[in-house]
């Protein structure tokens, strides 16, 4: 193998671990944002139990007031029964109270069904808020991992960077702009084995003419399906 082609090959291991450390690097994150998003919802059903708390309150209230005063006009018809004169009167102001304790009865089972809802929805942001609580804790574990793993990638970036530019101190200007181009566009891959007339890299054939030129190792030549660099492996039967 050309001296050449085996520092290429170096260097793409060297790339390789770089792209490596990047897409780690990239996909670190995703639990924490998963986490940021569980926490966002949470906040949000809280809100909206908080709003369904204030609102079923706020009726209790009003509920309460006009139980109130029905019972206050209660009182007064009443009173008012022993003083009339007819029967028709007296009918008329039976079926007014009667009317009053039946509003008044069901005003009672309103009043008692928010004071259940209420218990129930107590009990809910209490859960919710542990909940809440949770992913915080987890939030802030998470990015006290993602920042210890950044720094440690970071670290690694920075050796493997130091390597790469003394390697490719050793490669031709032009085959280094080549293989830079090459690197960019095929995946990080731009220096491919060929094997029993294969390139490993598309899998496709190469002439039979190329493949004898291959293995005379004379120069660097390019797969002319991929335009990948090339070089042959031999391998024992």
């Amino acid at each position: 193998m050309k001296p050449e082609l085996a520092i290429l090959i170096r260097l793409q291991g060297i790339d390789l671990e770089l792209r490596k450390i990047n897409e780690e690097k990239s996909s670190a994150p995703k639990h924490l944002e998963d986490l940021q998003e569980h926490l966002s919802s949470k906040n949000a059903e809280l809100n909206e139990l908080n709003e369904r708390i204030t609102e079923i309150q706020k009726r209790k209230v009003d509920v309460e007031d006009e139980f109130e005063l029905e019972n206050v006009r209660f009182g007064k018809s009443q009173k008012k029964l022993s003083s009339l004169k007819t029967d028709r009167e007296y009918q008329a102001l039976q079926k007014e109270i009667n009317e009053i304790k039946k509003t008044n009865t069901a005003r009672e089972d309103e009043i008692l069904a928010i004071m259940e809802e209420t218990s129930s929805l107590q009990e809910e942001i209490k859960e919710k808020k542990e909940q809440i609580k949770q992913y915080r804790k987890e939030i802030r574990a998470e990015k006290k991992r993602i920042k210890q793993l950044e720094d440690r990638l970071d670290a690694k970036t920075a050796t493997l960077t130091e390597d790469r530019q003394t390697v490719s101190k050793d490669i031709s200007p032009n085959l280094l702009s080549k293989y830079n181009f090459l690197k960019d566009r095929r995946a990080c891959i731009a220096v491919a084995a060929v094997t029993d007339g294969v390139c490993s890299a598309c899998n496709m054939n190469i002439p039979p003419q190329l493949y004898n030129e291959l293995l005379r190792d004379e120069k660097i030549l390019t797969c002319p399906s991929c335009q990948r660099l090339i070089y042959a492996l031999k391998v024992s039967h």
